[in-house]
């Protein structure tokens, strides 16, 4: 069965997580994923977890692709991967900004062959700045963004990385959204765009609707942002750990009636709430 994006194709010269995340989840809906590779091949290709010869994690990012290996500082490399990019409507890459113009393939180059492209340029800090040309690792875009401050669980503890990257695979995500956003946007246009994103940028916009509240509103922002949680809401119980979400009351009720403490309705420690410390102390 053809997949909504049946006849799209890609021209992928992303590695890692973000970018090959980005184009497997066109390429699950249905594009022509070109993966092109450099004769070392994407370093996922060498990470641990594999069988066969192949590693998980470049099986888990990059299925439903075809690839091809180009060796872009050879001129006639170049000229192949110029002579796939002539009819692509995606062209993805993920170099350190000035990567892909030095050597041949920045936007301009491509638009000349082919106007009508949608070009997309995934970097750590962004274009411009003064990380712009810096590498990048995910630890560092959890800890610049602030969201190992969000994960201590209170702003007055040690800051804790979250325990998967995080920032690399929102990227992704925020990437295929970009360029099924973009191809829509040509087909009613007919104009290619260029698309940029990057991670610290994406991770700064996906904390923004929880945990940025103290500088939502001008001329009222916090000097510090306090982390909308401030406790870890999972409990070590008799049998084992559980995890306990309530915000109104009939949650409460809820959960008073499953764990069969029907008399902490109408306790009055629970008017208007029962703190943290009560909780803990009346469930021991």
């Amino acid at each position: 069965m053809a997949g909504p994006l049946t006849g799209v194709k890609v021209i992928d010269l992303t590695s890692m997580i973000s970018g090959p995340l980005a184009t497997m989840t066109l390429a699950d809906q249905g594009a022509n994923v070109i993966k092109v590779e450099a004769p070392a091949g994407d370093y996922t290709r060498q990470v641990s977890g594999g069988r066969g010869g192949f590693s998980a994690s470049f099986s888990n990012n990059n299925r439903n692709k075809r690839s091809i290996v180009i060796n872009l500082k050879n001129p006639q490399g170049l000229a192949t991967l110029l002579t796939l990019c002539t009819d692509a409507d995606i062209v993805i890459q993920n170099f350190r900004p000035g990567v892909a113009d030095r050597i041949g393939i920045g936007e301009d180059a491509v638009r000349q062959i082919n106007p009508s492209v949608i070009y997309v340029s995934i970097s750590g800090f962004g274009s411009k700045g003064p990380y712009a040309h810096r590498p990048v690792f995910d630890p560092l875009v959890q800890a610049l963004s602030g969201l190992t401050t969000v994960q201590a669980g209170s702003d007055d503890e040690r800051p804790r990385l979250v325990r998967t990257i995080l920032p690399d695979k929102l990227t992704g995500i925020q990437a295929a959204q970009a360029m099924t956003a973009a191809l829509f946007s040509r087909a009613q246009t007919g104009k290619g765009q260029h698309i940029q994103l990057s991670m610290l940028d994406t991770i700064i916009s996906f904390l923004w609707s929880s945990d940025m509240g103290g500088h939502t509103f001008i001329a009222d922002e916090m000097e510090t942002e306090k982390a909308q949680s401030f406790i870890d809401l999972v409990y070590h119980t008799s049998d084992g750990y559980v995890s306990i979400a309530i915000q109104q009351d009939k949650d409460w009720r809820g959960f008073a009636r499953a764990v069969e403490r029907t008399d902490l309705i109408d306790d009055d420690r629970n008017a208007p709430r029962i703190t943290v410390d009560q909780f803990q102390s009346t469930c021991s």
